[in-house]
């Protein structure tokens, strides 16, 4: 290849400007890269300028031509060492750069895309200096993979972020080989990238005392990185622990995956973090994507709170977890087949669909549902736009370039995770707004439904005496309008009777909906309050109750409920269709899972065609007691819906006056111990 003549040697850089004094006292200017190729100067002309006849100068213009002077010698140090680039690209299995085409080009920057071919590049090195030089060569990309940098001698130096820490030829977290040139030599050198990964960096040859520098301001940005989305993650996963809220805890593992992912694909992890001497992150960046890809889906799905009410959402977001998931079994065997090089246009283009169709989400929510988290979840996505502004800007030069702007996308990275964490803050404020709400209104509610009880409970009982003596007074009266008075006051006290009865049913449905929580009830009290109840009733049938249940037997169950609602019943109906003189029994039962009570009566009996269906609200039974009582058919029906709110069973046993002399009925209530320790 041609030499390449000064003036036309590659300049990488800014452009700076250095002031000269000339010999009439004027000011001129000469060019300087920022690699150090002066441009018009050199240090020759520099001295001829002095040697000049004509030159004259006071003491000011010695000082700055002596500052010129110092900034010339400074950056002819760096023009010492020129360079010519060439690439081509070859099957894996070529290890000789002789059986590669080159194609030289222009500017030091490669892009590549996905491909089954290793990258072969050709680096032409100058140096012009009488000194040695020590320099080191890069490429600035962390995507690097594994390099093999051949020399004349043929033998391949190996490094670069695709083999392990301690087989780097330079502990870097990017591609980097330490050169030594002679004075004023030229060298060809070979470099082979054997990567499938789309790659997008530039050859870079500086001094050894910069490259630390910069690698040193790296990894402080990444440390200040990594505490800040650690910081995010650990908070939001126990506040999601603590409330029970998943959002948090897929906000958790979104954050976790994403950050993971952003330091695999700077080498992080590989160089600072867990450098082993076998395993390699970096060479498994398509399995890390797709986990973010995937934790992003579900997590876009629950912050937005994404239903089947927006169906193409809902179902959008279960594409790309699919998406993710192919991806992530093609990542366990892409690094070893290259011919898998495809997936990682499947992952990328993934994602940047994933990104498009969540800020629609975002949009849509906003819009159509009037969702206030979208404003949260499109304004994390403004800050990572602002970040990708700069960091583009600052590629091309229309943003001052420094440690913040080239970094921006993790700094914009890290307000997009905290903008997201800042709206679940806001949520879940709202949701305990709004569970102080709920929780004043149930409370509201409990107090309506425990007036309810009392009226439907104690009143009943009243209205119950008031009917049996309306019955008697109509029955012993002798005077045909003390009769006729009596009768409608027994029908009025049935209408009432009635809308109690109402009134009860409406209760055991919103016990059963509402599923209250159950307390300890005692069952000897609760037996005690139930027959207290029935005292009037049992005088005037002279029928008398034998309790056997022993104190300190508790079980699960509502304790109004219990003695008002089954109890009463029970008793009631055992009254009902008992004789005068006759008794009833209480009496506790305890089996292997289950305690309760059983009430036992001698009366009348159940009919047998009814015996199957009477605790099971199928149908009302309904039949006049031994004194002619009436009924509504609904006691045991209330018996039957309050056992099963209790989780409790009803057996049943008894013998029909028709069949045989000792008749009589006995019920059983069973509650679970289970309960009991819950």
């Amino acid at each position: 290849m041609e030499k390449a003549k000064h003036d036309s040697r590659q300049s990488f850089g800014t452009f700076q400007k250095i002031a000269f004094v000339t010999a009439d006292n004027s000011i001129s200017s000469k060019g300087i890269d920022g690699t150090g190729f002066v441009r018009g100067w050199r240090c020759v002309d520099l001295v001829a300028f002095a040697n000049n006849n004509e030159f004259h100068m006071s003491l000011v213009q010695l000082r700055y031509y002596i500052i010129a002077f110092s900034f010339l010698v400074s950056a002819n140090a760096f023009a010492s060492i020129s360079m010519n680039l060439s690439a081509g690209v070859s099957s894996p299995q070529i290890e000789n750069p002789a059986d590669v085409s080159f194609t030289s080009f222009q500017e030091p920057e490669i892009a590549m895309g996905y491909s089954a071919e290793d990258l072969w590049i050709r680096i032409e090195l100058q140096n012009e200096s009488p000194t040695i030089e020590k320099k080191i060569l890069f490429l600035d990309s962390p995507l690097a993979g594994r390099l093999s940098l051949y020399g004349a001698d043929g033998v391949a130096q190996i490094s670069g972020p695709g083999v392990p820490l301690n087989r780097r030829l330079y502990p870097s977290r990017l591609g980097a080989f330490p050169l030594e040139l002679p004075p004023h030599s030229e060298e060809v050198l070979y470099l082979k990238r054997s990567s499938h990964h789309a790659l997008n960096t530039k050859v870079q040859v500086i001094d050894e005392a910069t490259f630390l520098k910069e690698e040193e301001t790296a990894k402080a940005v990444f440390f200040f990185y990594i505490g800040g989305i650690l910081s995010l993650v650990v908070y939001n996963f126990f506040v999601g622990l603590a409330t029970s809220q998943k959002d948090h805890i897929s906000y958790a593992f979104f954050a976790l995956s994403f950050g993971v992912t952003a330091m695999v694909l700077h080498g992080v992890f590989d160089t600072y973090l867990i450098p082993t001497p076998d395993f390699v992150f970096s060479n498994y960046l398509m399995f890390f994507s797709s986990v973010t890809l995937f934790t992003a889906s579900v997590f876009v799905r629950r912050f937005l709170n994404i239903t089947k009410n927006f169906s193409v959402g809902y179902y959008g977001t279960a594409v790309f977890c699919g998406l993710g998931i192919v991806t992530m079994l093609a990542s366990f065997f892409a690094p070893t087949h290259r011919e898998l090089f495809i997936f990682g246009y499947w992952i990328d283009l993934s994602i940047a669909g994933a990104i498009l169709f969540f800020i629609f989400c975002g949009v849509y929510s906003l819009v159509k549902f009037k969702n206030k988290l979208a404003l949260y979840f499109l304004a994390s996505w403004l800050v990572v736009f602002i970040g990708t502004f700069f960091w583009i800007g600052s590629l091309h030069g229309f943003v001052k370039a420094n440690s913040v702007t080239q970094y921006s996308l993790l700094f914009a990275n890290l307000g997009e995770m905290l903008v997201l964490s800042l709206g679940l803050a806001y949520k879940l404020k709202t949701l305990d707004r709004e569970k102080r709400q709920a929780q004043q209104a149930a409370g509201d509610k409990d107090r309506y439904h425990r007036l309810v009880r009392v009226l439907s409970h104690d009143v009943a009982n009243t209205v119950s005496g008031l009917m049996y003596h309306s019955e008697m007074l109509e029955e012993l009266a002798e005077h045909p309008k003390v009769r006729e008075h009596a009768q409608k006051i027994n029908l009025t006290i049935q209408r009432l009777d009635k809308i109690l009865h109402s009134v009860r049913n409406e209760e055991v449905v919103y016990s059963l909906k509402s599923k209250a929580p159950l307390q300890l009830v005692e069952l000897s009290l609760a037996c005690a309050e139930a027959v207290q109840h029935c005292a009037w009733q049992l005088e005037n049938k002279n029928i008398r109750v034998h309790s056997h249940v022993p104190s300190g037997k508790y079980v699960k169950a509502d304790h109004s409920a219990l003695v008002n609602q089954v109890l009463l019943n029970l008793l009631s109906n055992a009254i009902k269709f008992s004789a005068s003189g006759k008794s009833i029994t209480l009496s506790y039962v305890e089996r292997d899972e289950h305690i309760g009570i059983v009430v036992k009566d001698e009366g009348t009996g159940i009919p047998p065609e009814e015996l199957e269906n009477i605790f099971k609200g199928k149908k009302l039974f309904s039949r006049r007691g031994t004194a002619n009582e009436t009924g509504t058919g609904l006691g045991t029906t209330l018996v039957s819906d309050y056992m099963r709110l209790f989780d409790g069973v009803i057996e049943v046993q008894s013998v029909h006056s028709a069949v045989g002399v000792d008749s009589g009925t006995t019920v059983t209530l069973l509650f679970p111990k289970r309960l009991l320790t819950t």
